[in-house]
């Protein structure tokens, strides 16, 4: 069975890369700068220098890093932007709309209007939605009760389909409408939302 993307070597190398900004590693342990991140720990004990010079090496060549040689054997690496793109595409299951105290009477409205070449991105947006506890108005247009702009764009972003998503606020539905999606909100999500 292959390894999911976001479980991988690669992908935790970048990952703990990017969170770190630069990371000098030292010629005698390939480990030194990246010991200290609990997610990638387990597989450094495990994996041998060669498989991590080789997925440095890797991630170098598909310019997902740059890792330069010092005088005195260290590497100093940094993570571009192809891969914090990378790492951003692959960690969305971390993604989620935080719950306030009080709601204050506003729906967030995503609408798209993706082409047909990006079917895949459509239905792995979609499937986000309802991980996110969106509900769906019409088949692409959801609305969500909570702030989640900068969801939104992480997940345009990560499916790149930035241009053919837009979003906004909408405060005023007919009575009968605004209470008909406040009721399926709280069924779907099991909360109540509370002015």
């Amino acid at each position: 069975m292959r390894k999911r993307p976001k479980n991988s070597l690669t992908h935790k190398i970048l990952k703990a890369i990017s969170i770190g900004g630069i990371v000098l590693i030292a010629a005698s342990s390939p480990y030194f700068g990246l010991a200290f991140f609990k997610g990638i720990r387990r597989d450094l004990e495990r994996k041998k220098w060669r498989d991590f010079y080789a997925q440095l090496k890797k991630l170098q060549k598909s310019k997902r890093l740059n890792a330069e040689q010092n005088p005195d054997g260290s590497f100093t690496v940094t993570i571009t932007q192809l891969g914090k793109d990378y790492v951003a595409r692959y960690d969305l299951d971390s993604l989620e709309i935080k719950k306030p105290e009080s709601w204050d009477g506003l729906w967030r409205i995503c609408s798209f209007d993706i082409p047909s070449d990006k079917q895949v991105a459509r239905y792995a947006l979609i499937g986000k939605f309802k991980e996110l506890g969106f509900i769906m108005i019409q088949k692409s247009v959801w609305a969500h009760p909570f702030e989640c702009r900068e969801e939104l764009a992480v997940l345009g972003k990560a499916f790149n389909i930035e241009p053919h998503m837009y979003c906004f606020m909408a405060s005023d539905f007919d009575g009968h409408q605004n209470n008909h999606l406040k009721i399926k909100f709280e069924r779907k999500n099991r909360t109540i939302l509370k002015t």
